[in-house]
């Protein structure tokens, strides 16, 4: 068995030493932008859920490196949020401090699952350097009349003091409605609020879904929500309604308006942002159902042009940061990020979008797709991109069930920490695991014996590669072999069946056990293909292989030509059986795919053989693998 914490840590050391997958965004090759949902920070760290998602964009992101693109692979954080607050109110103690710790926590977990993520990259949503630019946002639709403050109905959660989206609200049996956060009652009623005009979008919306290489069901999820059809008459009927963008938390995004005493709303220069969160030493909601900024009365009390005015005492929501962060990975710049007006933004988000495949949960299918899809399309309408979607490709991953089948929660003991099983197993294994227990939008439950099972797999490359093989000139049979491995494993990384791809190089190995003569082209690039999801293992065996000094093979380019095979044709042996039992052998020429139909006729037209199919009820035919006849 190989030793996975030290092969894994040294190749992490050398990868963030090199920097080995950061992106020039400036590069003239050909680009390919690949996205995962950014995660919230949570106290808990990562579960298993993140890295199916991850691994499936980092298997992307690797093979498009070896075919030559430039790739753009980022990682950030959705930080702001309820969780935080409560924590603050919980403690006392700062929420800022509270989701640095977490964000540090999932980095860590991250970066020991050798994702080829770009850090210097990375963003932070509670960042002032980042939501400025979700203030200035903000401000353009203020000026274009798409902000404004409306009497509302709204969900109020009087134990959390703020207004909820109905995605934070769950309704009882009776009706009622609870908070998802605490189970807490929610309240419907009147207030005025921030609330964006997202339904003057509402057709642009719908007509932009024809424009996007979506799955079917995800396009009808949203054109169903913006529209629905009133079954009598076929009359389209708007269900869309405009987005409630204010809430009374403070950790988040302030508002850049403030509210003179003469009754006007003053827009704040967009030279003075970011507006920051002031210091608070107590975050406890108070009763009266004031929001929560509402005791920062020294920040919040200001002048302008001699008349008195109070701050926006609400905040954004969580959304917000997210509606616009695939635009801030392609704007960042050292620490902080590149005008979004300018034409040097311009050029890049032009040439960079829009994502050439993002994949995420199901759960953001709807609202999180159509905000973003919102703001994008109106910033294109200002000329901040001449791009009109955001997302060209959308995939959605399956959930990772627990061993009893069950959704994971604590509440059941049924959750797995990807930790425990880095640390047992290794990184390569969990990432051969995730990929290979079933389609990527499958629910599929857990099994250690999965894990162990992938393990030994690995180990059983791990000593073919070190021990079995010798250089020599391949037989024609694994130069064949060689062939087909190379078409699919192309075919099933370009469409996300990794599992596939993974079943393929099985089989190679395993012909590799019985004729293990090689040269250094199969080698290298069966290893290329491998690290792809198993990245530290394969590293690891190009360098003892190959006899090198330790150098990552991220930059090379991959060598998909087949091998010619001579004029000798390779046949394949396919089992006769009758009632099962296997009787006799036929050999058939390999590079032609046989019918049941076409088989039964040679067998037939054979006195070797015809005697199996005489008296036939029944053929069971396996493509090329195996012909049963039922008697």
């Amino acid at each position: 068995m190989y030793d996975h914490k030290e092969i894994e840590k040294k190749w992490q050391d050398l990868w963030n030493k090199e920097d080995s997958f950061n992106t020039d965004i400036n590069s003239t090759k050909q680009k390919y932008y690949v996205l995962d949902m950014f995660p919230y920070p949570s106290g808990s760290g990562l579960h298993v859920g993140h890295p199916e998602g991850y691994t499936a964009t980092d298997i992307v992101a690797r093979f498009k490196r070896f075919k030559g693109f430039e790739v753009l692979h980022p990682m950030g954080f959705d930080a702001f949020g309820l969780p935080a607050e409560q924590y603050a109110i919980q403690t006392g103690n700062s929420p800022k401090e509270f989701t640095e710790k977490n964000i540090q926590t999932f980095k860590k977990q991250l970066k020991s699952l050798g994702f080829s993520f770009d850090w210097k990259r990375e963003i932070n949503t509670t960042d002032p350097e980042y939501f400025k630019t979700t203030q200035w946002i903000f401000a353009q639709l203020f000026k274009h009349n798409l902000a404004e403050l409306k009497d509302i109905e709204v969900n109020w959660s009087t134990s959390l003091n703020t207004v909820l989206s109905n995605e934070e609200i769950i309704e009882q049996e009776d009706g009622s409605f609870v908070s998802e956060r605490d189970e807490k009652p929610v309240i419907k009623k009147n207030m005025k609020q921030w609330v964006l005009n997202i339904t003057k979008y509402a057709d642009k919306l719908v007509e932009g879904l024809d424009n996007v290489d979506w799955p079917e069901g995800l396009k009808n999820l949203q054109r169903n929500w913006i529209y629905k059809t009133d079954e009598e008459t076929g009359k389209k009927i708007l269900h869309l309604r405009d987005w409630v963008f204010a809430r009374q938390r403070y950790w988040g995004e302030p508002f850049p308006i403030i509210h003179l005493e003469n009754g006007e709303i003053y827009l704040i220069p967009e030279m003075e942002y970011p507006v920051k969160l002031p210091e608070l030493d107590n975050f406890e909601f108070s009763q009266d159902g004031e929001p929560a900024l509402s005791k920062a009365t020294e920040w919040s009390k200001v002048e302008v042009d001699g008349v008195k005015g109070v701050r926006d005492l609400n905040t954004m929501p969580q959304w917000a940061g997210s509606c616009w962060y695939y635009m801030g990975y392609i704007l960042k710049d050292g620490d902080t990020f590149l005008d979004i007006e300018s034409p040097e933004a311009k050029i890049r988000l032009d040439n960079w979008l829009p994502v050439d495949l993002y994949v995420g949960g199901q759960e953001h299918a709807v609202l999180h797709l159509m905000y973003a899809r919102f703001w994008h399309i109106f910033l294109s309408e200002i000329g901040i991109t001449t791009k009109k979607e955001p997302f060209q490709k959308i995939y959605n991953q399956g959930m990772i069930l627990g061993e009893d089948g069950k959704k994971m929660s604590k509440s059941k003991g049924n959750v797995i920490n990807p930790d425990v099983i880095v640390e047992e197993y290794g990184a390569d294994t969990l990432r051969v695991y995730l990929m290979f227990m079933g389609p990527l939008n499958d629910d599929k439950p857990w099994t250690s014996s999965g894990v162990q099972a992938s393990r030994a797999w690995l180990d059983r490359v791990h000593r073919l590669m070190t021990t079995k093989i010798e250089f020599g000139k391949p037989s024609e049979q694994t130069k064949q072999a060689f062939n087909k491995l190379l078409v699919d494993v192309d075919d099933y990384y370009e469409n996300l069946k990794f599992n596939m791809a993974i079943s393929s190089m099985m089989i190679f190995v395993n012909h590799l056990y019985k004729d293990n003569v090689v040269d250094k082209k199969i080698v290298k690039t069966f290893l290329q293909l491998l690290s792809c999801i198993a990245p530290h293992i394969s590293e690891e065996i190009i360098q003892l292989v190959c006899a090198s000094a330790p150098k990552t093979i991220t930059s090379k380019e991959i060598d998909l030509n087949q091998y010619e095979i001579d004029a000798v044709e390779i046949t394949i042996e396919i089992p006769i059986q009758v009632n099962g039992k296997t009787k006799n052998v036929i050999s058939i020429p390999s590079s032609k795919i046989l019918t049941k139909d076409e088989l039964v006729e040679i067998i037939e037209s054979d006195d070797k053989y015809s005697i199996y199919a005489t008296d036939a009820k029944k053929v069971i035919y396996v493509e090329m693998k195996v012909i049963n006849f039922i008697k």
